[in-house]
C-alpha cells in the first residue's frame, strides 16, 4: 500500500516504522506544520496514495475526513477525543461516497475486551450485587481523559445497565495503556484486562484496517472489520 500518514506523534512514527517492515510505502506525512485545511488535499503526492491514516489531533479529524472523501481516498482514523462529532463524519463519508474505518482503539486484544465487555455486561447485569467501573492509566502527556478506549467500554456497558457506569482515568509515568473493566459485589471481584506493552499493536490494526477498506464504501468501526461478517 502506497499511505499517507495524518500526524507524526509517538503512534504515527511506529505506524511508518511497521509499515516499512511489510513493505509498505509511506508517500508523504501531513504534520500541522504542512497540514492543508480547507483548501484540501492536492497535491501532488494524494495522487499516489492508496489510503490516509490518521493519528493526528481530535480538532484535525473532521477536516482531514473531508479533505480525504473529497479526495476520494479511503482513510482510518485511530485519532481519539472526537467522538462527539460522529454524526458529522458519518454525514460527511455518506454524502461523499467515502470510505473511512475509525475506533478508540485499533489493537486486536482491545477490540476483544469490547467483545468481552459486552457479554459480560449482558450476563453480570442480571444480578443486582455486581456493580460495574471501569479504570485506565496513561502516559502523563495524554490529553484526553477519560480516554476514548474507556469511553468506548462505559458506552458498551451502558447497553445493560440503566444507572451511569463510573470511570476513573490515570495520566501519569509511561503507561501505553491500560483498561480496566470490573465487576464488584460485596463477596468478590470480576475483571477484564488488557495492557499495552507498546504502540505496535495499535500500528498493526491499523494497518489491517487500511488494507481492509480498500475497495469499499462507508463508514465501519473496527469492529466490523475484525469481527463483522465477511462481505466478498
Amino acid at each position: 500500500m502506497r499511505i499517507t500518514l495524518l500526524g507524526h506523534g509517538k503512534t504515527g512514527r511506529m505506524v511508518e516504522k511497521v509499515a516499512g517492515v511489510k513493505g509498505d510505502e509511506i508517500v508523504h506525512i501531513v504534520t500541522s506544520q504542512n497540514a492543508p485545511g480547507q483548501v484540501g488535499f492536492q497535491e501532488e503526492w494524494i495522487e499516489r496514495t492508496d489510503v490516509l491514516i490518521d493519528f493526528s489531533v481530535a480538532d484535525a479529524v473532521v477536516e482531514n475526513v473531508r479533505n480525504a472523501v473529497r479526495a476520494k481516498r479511503p482513510i482510518v482514523v485511530g485519532t481519539t477525543g472526537w467522538n462527539s462529532r460522529l454524526d458529522e463524519v458519518r454525514d460527511l463519508v455518506t454524502e461523499e461516497s467515502g470510505a473511512c474505518v475509525f475506533s478508540s482503539n485499533f489493537s486486536v486484544g482491545v477490540q476483544a475486551l469490547f467483545y468481552l465487555t459486552r457479554q459480560a455486561g449482558k450476563l453480570l447485569s442480571r444480578l443486582q450485587e455486581f456493580h460495574p467501573f471501569v479504570v485506565e492509566s496513561h502516559h502523563h502527556s495524554k490529553v484526553d481523559a477519560p480516554s476514548g478506549t474507556a469511553l468506548s467500554l462505559q458506552q458498551l456497558l451502558q447497553e445493560s445497565y440503566s444507572s451511569d457506569i463510573p470511570v476513573s482515568s490515570v495520566r501519569a509515568g509511561f503507561f501505553p495503556g491500560t483498561h480496566v473493566v470490573g465487576f464488584d459485589s460485596p463477596v468478590d471481584t470480576l475483571t477484564l484486562e488488557h495492557t499495552a506493552r507498546n504502540r505496535q499493536g495499535f500500528a498493526a490494526g491499523a494497518l489491517l484496517a487500511a488494507e481492509w477498506i480498500q475497495g469499499r464504501q462507508g463508514l465501519f468501526d473496527f469492529e466490523e472489520v475484525l469481527f463483522g461478517e465477511d462481505d466478498g
